[in-house]
């Protein structure tokens, strides 16, 4: 790193548009060669500090793909980087008949545990109920692992709905999940739902989640370019949010579980999980394939930059608030979220401004007809920036009891 080693990821792009470090302002172009030293004399040895190596940013292989940032986090990796292909997304992506969203969370759980809930179905009805699964519906699933080996694995089930699943090692997951409905006047359909998740490892105990989502029916309630698609893609990660929720504190009370076990056997999770856990049935077949992958290929763990075994887990830790905590993180990093976050407190306090003009102006006019009709819109007003003030919790915190969804 350049100066001194600060992070250019709280940096600006200046006005020239090139990266400006937030501390001392030097100024780096897209090839990370310096371009900017404010203290730098214009003339003598200073001036030509700009033109040194050591001036220059670290640069990494960079590849935009289906919309999606790839880093190789080696800095002499450029020719294993330019021979390898990212993970790529279904066909079905891109074709007319499917809609699509993507959403963006960062979650305080680890690799491994976000892993092992994405390799696992039978959670959906429960954890999910009422919001993408429901108890009721809940049946064996009877899955066969096909392949495995160093590159991941991948298995599906029979019956409906088929799930097929694959994982491309290390961190991409893919789950297809077909369903035969048959409905009035046309008939017999395949509905086609595709969960695509880069799950992400940031430190440990926390783990970035990127899912790209795909389906084939009901495209009107989902984000799109038709005219007809209105629902605005900031709805539709109301309800993603709600999955995350689910999920969240069961997940950090596994993690508890799991890092007490783990201590007292003096073992790592994965050695000792079909002993820390009961797992009876064919559809926990996926959930152990991923758990044998990370013990047999994965070295149980990522590997991590420096030492962190001193710091405690996030789950360890933080407070239910703290793990359900949207806007920090989901909101601040998505652009749809945060534009609609700000535009509903706006509207809040345009809402209030008005309630306070038009109670003011009920007291005024002799008429008694004006006088009811201004304490209606008072009233109106009112009203719309309490439901505001409501719906404007979906960007920042909503509380999620399992046991209060009948």
């Amino acid at each position: 790193m350049s100066s001194s080693p600060r992070p250019l990821s709280e940096g600006r792009i200046d006005e020239g548009g090139n990266l400006q470090c937030s501390y001392h302002g030097w100024s780096f172009d897209g090839c990370g060669s310096c371009v900017k030293i404010p203290q730098a004399s214009s003339e003598g040895p200073e001036a030509r500090a700009v033109r040194s190596p050591r001036a220059c940013a670290t640069r990494f292989p960079t590849l935009v793909s289906q919309g999606l940032l790839f880093v190789w986090p080696d800095e002499n990796g450029w020719e294993r980087a330019n021979a390898t292909k990212p993970p790529m997304l279904p066909d079905e992506f891109s074709k007319p008949e499917f809609s699509s969203v993507t959403i963006q969370r960062d979650l305080f759980y680890g690799y491994d545990t976000l892993m092992e809930n994405v390799s696992d179905p039978s959670h959906i009805d429960f954890a999910h109920h009422k919001v993408t699964g429901r108890r009721d519906r809940a049946k064996p699933l009877p899955f066969k692992l096909e392949d495995s080996g160093p590159w991941g694995f991948s298995g599906a089930n029979d019956g409906n709905p088929r799930i097929t699943a694959e994982f491309i090692a290390p961190c991409y997951y893919l789950n297809k999940i077909e369903i035969d409905t048959k409905l009035p006047v046309v008939g017999d359909q395949k509905w086609v739902i595709w969960i695509c998740s880069f799950n992400v490892p940031m430190a440990p105990g926390k783990t970035r989640s990127i899912v790209c989502s795909a389906r084939n029916f009901f495209q009107f309630s989902m984000p799109g370019p038709a005219w007809w698609q209105v629902v605005p893609r900031w709805q539709e990660h109301w309800t993603s949010n709600k999955v995350y929720d689910g999920d969240m504190i069961v997940l950090q009370g596994q993690e508890k579980v799991f890092h007490a076990k783990s201590k007292d056997e003096s073992g790592d999770v994965n050695q000792q999980y079909t002993k820390i856990t009961f797992t009876p049935t064919q559809a926990d077949r996926l959930v152990l394939a991923f758990r044998n992958w990370l013990r047999r290929h994965g070295n149980s763990q990522p590997e991590w930059f420096g030492t962190c075994d001193q710091q405690p887990l996030p789950s360890m830790v933080l407070s239910k608030r703290q793990m359900l905590d949207r806007f920090e993180q989901h909101t601040l990093k998505c652009s749809s979220c945060k534009k609609a976050y700000t535009a509903f407190q706006t509207w809040q306090k345009l809402l209030v401004g008005a309630t306070v003009v038009f109670c003011a102006s009920t007291g005024i006019p002799s008429d008694l007809q004006l006088r009811i009709i201004l304490a209606g819109f008072a009233l109106l007003s009112a009203g719309l920036a309490y439901a505001l003030h409501e719906l404007e919790k979906n960007f920042v915190f909503v509380d999620y009891v399992h046991a209060d969804i009948d």
